[in-house]
């Protein structure tokens, strides 16, 4: 088995270090003996969507995010057979607006029906957001996006999933802070590939250290008001 990984417009959309979740994913590849390669791609690339088995986006400012729209939208039809053939795919903080029918005045890429619109006020926050599949999710919001029309949810009511595709504004990056979800994720995407692979144990220590120790921290600061 070898891993195919798009990393996408990893110089323009790494605003809050979320290239950080493909290096996460590289050591536990390497930790479990899978071959893969991994491609950084940008504006000025070909993009073959059909090549890889996950994409992924991070951030960016407002002006770098249309940038990459106007670039996407040649690939409207690549993406959406490739998240409808089930192909994995982490979209986080601002880039997941691009995905919808519309981005405020803009055509977006039509993946889903949810259109977004500019809110007269930043979200800037740190969340806790509950879900179905691991441990609380810890990240960071900082966007002036309200997506309307959708009910697929991520996280608590946050995000956007639907088949392999996950979308959140969360940042972080967000497998490096959350080791549950980062092994619910991981185990996921590589049984997709391999339903009989056999998994070594995952080396997250660290990670886990550094999430309780997080959590710990928060109990002395008033953390609940800021719950989405």
């Amino acid at each position: 088995m070898k891993v195919n990984i798009l990393c996408l417009y990893y110089d323009i959309m790494n605003l809050y270090g979320d290239t950080g979740n493909v290096k996460v994913l590289k050591y536990h590849l390497d930790e479990q003996g899978i071959d893969y390669n991994i491609d950084y791609k940008s504006i000025d690339d070909k993009l073959v969507f059909k090549n890889y088995d996950l994409v992924m986006i991070g951030a960016g400012t407002e002006r770098n995010r249309f940038i990459c729209l106007d670039h996407l939208m040649k690939y409207k039809k690549d993406i959406k057979k490739y998240v409808e053939d089930g192909k994995f795919f982490i979209s986080t903080g601002n880039s997941i607006s691009m995905f919808g029918n519309k981005l405020y005045d803009k055509d977006g890429i039509g993946l889903f029906d949810y259109t977004v619109s500019e809110s007269d006020k930043r979200i800037s926050k740190e969340v806790i957001l509950d879900n179905d599949m691991c441990k609380p999710i810890y990240g960071f919001f900082n966007h002036q996006d309200i997506i309307s029309n959708h009910d697929n949810y991520l996280f608590s009511d946050e995000g956007i999933h639907y088949k392999n595709f996950y979308g959140t504004f969360t940042l972080g990056p967000i497998l490096s802070r959350n080791p549950e979800f980062l092994e619910y994720f991981f185990k996921k995407f590589i049984s997709s590939l391999d339903d009989k692979f056999k998994f070594k144990d995952m080396d997250l220590s660290l990670n886990r250290k550094a999430y309780e120790e997080f959590i710990e921290f928060k109990k002395t600061k008033v953390f609940n008001s800021h719950k989405a």
